[in-house]
């Protein structure tokens, strides 16, 4: 099976499952160039599209979302219950809310969350065509240096249990932070170690893209199993056994 993978922007990606698109935490328009609000169209337009919202932080969720997606021959969302109590708004009829370690089946998809040490859930999708994919949004090993020792223990153990879970799954195509704020960079590698999917994509760089060259490396990965991008609009194809 071919895929099709789309940086938008910080967290924001699309990936593209035959004529189905299924896209990451559109950011707010304070997090969002207008090059990427561009790109989402573009990647989008004439396309079932399908939107998940992990958590309510504005470099997360867009409330202008479905204007932007307009160009979607269909669009439907999967948004975090923290977004309907900060947003009521924004919800329509065709959006699923969901809450921690549930599980939902959704137009042909197998859904199951995760409860995130941040805010909101991390998901593991199973789409219509058998395709396993993970995106972890904010959940992450965030060890903080200056953190008290209960905290990056706590960190630490959340993390390492969240990732035999996901492992657990086998999911081929993973979106993982890596954080290069932090000397773990955010659990990438040991998410990638623990994991081993077939594709993974770094999230969370804020546009700051640049440093991602040669990622794959620090990361234990072939090239070809790392998608880095620069700029809005970037993309690569992989092949996947399923």
């Amino acid at each position: 099976m071919w895929i099709k993978i789309t940086y938008i922007f910080h967290n924001c990606f699309v990936l593209d499952v035959g004529s189905s698109s299924y896209v990451f935490d559109v950011p707010a328009e304070k997090y969002r160039p207008s090059k990427a609000a561009e790109a989402l169209r573009n990647a989008v337009s004439g396309r079932d599209t399908t939107i998940f919202f992990t958590h309510s932080h504005i470099d997360h969720f867009a409330p202008d979302y479905a204007e932007i997606c307009s160009d979607a021959a269909s669009l439907r969302s999967v948004v975090s219950d923290d977004i309907e109590d900060m947003f009521p708004e924004m919800i329509t009829g065709d959006t699923l809310i969901v809450e921690p370690d549930e599980k939902y089946e959704f137009q042909g998809m197998k859904i199951e969350t995760m409860l995130s040490n941040d805010l909101g859930v991390a998901y593991l999708l199973r789409t219509p065509e058998r395709l396993q994919v993970y995106n972890g949004g904010d959940l992450a090993s965030w060890d903080w240096e200056n953190s008290s020792f209960a905290e990056r223990n706590f960190t630490r153990k959340f993390f390492r249990a969240a990732v035999s879970r996901v492992a657990s799954k086998n999911p081929q195509v993973t979106f993982s932070n890596v954080d290069r704020r932090l000397e773990n960079l955010a659990g990438g590698p040991q998410f990638v170690d623990a994991v081993r999917p077939q594709v993974f994509v770094p999230t969370h760089a804020f546009g700051r893209t640049q440093w991602l060259e040669g990622i794959h490396e620090k990361l234990g990965l072939d090239e070809s199993q790392c998608f880095v991008y620069r700029r809005p609009g970037d993309s690569a194809c992989f092949e996947i056994d399923i």
